[in-house]
């Protein structure tokens, strides 16, 4: 049982350690995790840590992923985006074939969308899909639901595709998997009915088998997650107990809010000796983020847009969902550009990102722009563009850019000017789903959530209490809570 910053991963790798110093074999240790993030990062530690090749440790993986290997597939037996929209153009419907599982919600706009959706949770669920329709209640036809939920199997079958479920159910049904002396599975608490089915073949027979996670983070349910399944297993419990990160101010919350939590694991966890604070605001705009780390939360992703408007007009850089706020070509156009303007010289892909800002007739002449007679292997002075490929000016770059559009323009100055790294920026924006396993110094946790969030609130408030109990502990030292603009918040009592 490993709480917020207990250290559940370092535990793990340490017990993997003993193993092995034990003489078990590297490729018979399997560490499974719920996400890819997740089992990237267990693998990168454990190569470092253990002096190992990554194929010395082929084990370490998604649960899909493992999958994916057992049955011996290849991409051009999954289905994949296009076979998708050509599923929706020979149904006569808008299919993506796509969620966001980062916004805790189904995110789609299209009623074959939602069919997908609620087909894949209910095979996750291991029900069948006249089941799950019943219990879900929702918003189409039974018989527009069967006709999908046939089409899309028979569509499979045809095409000899198989989805990510598929590759669960078949993993189940082999004869032969992979031989393991240890199996650790990590995030178990975020696992379905399906995937807990496929842990249970796997750990048959294994010597040592550790399964980690907790409850209390348990915020995937909506995907068909079987918390219920992590709370009631059986054996030999060891709980982390000491968080180093979170502080006593910061712990007290979390605890408040996890006490709602009807279907939990009791569990004692111990803040560190920082007191850290926590800060209540009317508003975000009266936060001074000028210094230090941030991460800024919401339940739902657009409440994020006009946070991103604000630090935008203050001229803060900021990485939201994975993106910067700049263009990364941009980024390398400008650090070309200043290299040329010292003498150095820049590679032929590094001159078409600069020429790329450039209009023809102000920066570059006429017939030049697309490099036709350049070496793409050659290197490139300034000297040697103004005299063979056509450039026409060497003045700062936010001059020669005129191809860049006024805000764009004003907005990076501003960050250039207030010395933001654009290697790693201080502040990112996201869902708190997304933000599972992260942390900051400064959270700021927005308590506004969206209509459909509130109805969940309503009926079972287990599932987001949960969730902002995730958001709360991302922080190591400040939190700062959000007072609601709307009549539908998450409450978090002073």
């Amino acid at each position: 049982m490993g709480p917020p910053g207990t250290g559940k991963t370092t535990f793990l790798l340490k017990k993997t350690e003993e193993l092995i110093e034990k003489g078990y074999a590297p490729d018979r240790i399997g560490y499974l995790a719920f996400t890819r993030k997740a089992a990237n990062e267990a693998l990168s530690r454990a190569t470092q840590k253990f002096n190992l090749d990554t194929d010395d440790l082929p084990h370490f993986r998604t649960i899909h992923s493992l999958c994916y290997q057992s049955l011996k597939l290849g991409k051009a037996d999954v289905m994949a985006g296009n076979n998708f929209r050509e599923l929706g153009e020979v149904l006569g419907e808008k299919l993506n074939g796509s969620w966001n599982m980062l916004e805790g919600a189904i995110r789609v706009t299209t009623t074959a969308d939602k069919m997908l959706f609620l087909e894949n949770t209910g095979r996750n669920q291991c029900l069948d899909h006249e089941t799950q329709y019943n219990k879900t209640n929702p918003d189409f036809s039974w018989m527009h639901y069967d006709w999908f939920c046939r089409s899309y199997k028979k569509y499979k079958e045809t095409n000899f595709l198989l989805d990510y479920t598929d590759m669960l159910e078949k993993f189940i049904e082999l004869t032969t998997v992979p031989k393991l002396d240890v199996l650790i599975v990590d995030e178990a608490q975020d696992l379905s009915a399906l995937q807990w089915r496929c842990i249970t073949k796997l750990a048959e027979d294994v010597e040592h088998v550790y399964i980690a996670g907790d409850d209390d983070q348990a915020i995937f349910k909506w995907a068909g997650a079987d918390v219920e399944k992590f709370i009631n297993l059986e054996g030999n419990i060891i709980q982390l107990t000491q968080s180093y990160r979170i502080p006593k101010a910061v712990h007290k919350v979390a605890e408040d809010v996890i006490k709602r939590v009807k279907e939990r694991r009791a569990k004692k966890w111990i803040p560190r000796e920082e007191e850290g604070s926590i800060n209540y605001h009317r508003s975000y705009e009266h936060i001074d983020f000028s210094e230090g780390e941030w991460l800024i939360l919401a339940r739902n992703n657009y409440l994020l847009n006009n946070v991103q408007m604000h630090l935008r007009s203050l001229g803060y850089l900021y990485q939201r969902n994975n993106a910067l706020s700049v263009s990364e070509n941009l980024l390398l156009a400008i650090k070309s550009w200043e290299m040329l303007r010292k003498g150095e010289a820049v590679s032929f892909e590094r001159v078409k990102s600069i020429y790329s800002y450039m209009s023809v007739g102000k920066g570059i002449e006429r017939g030049k722009k697309r490099l036709t007679h350049a070496d793409t292997d050659s290197f490139y002075t300034m000297e040697n563009l103004k005299n063979s490929h056509g450039l026409l000016v060497n003045t700062i770059w936010h001059e020669a850019f005129d191809r860049l559009g006024v805000k764009e323009r004003e907005y990076l100055i501003s960050c250039l000017r207030r010395n933001e790294n654009t290697n790693t920026p201080r502040i990112k924006l996201t869902t708190i789903h997304a933000s599972k396993g992260g942390e900051a110094d400064n959270v700021v946790l927005l308590t506004d959530v969206a209509g459909s969030t509130w109805e969940e609130l309503t009926v079972n408030p287990d599932t987001e209490n949960r969730t902002f109990y995730v958001g709360i502990t991302r922080t190591k030292e400040n939190l700062h809570v959000i007072q609601s603009s709307t009549n539908k918040y998450f409450t978090i009592a002073y």
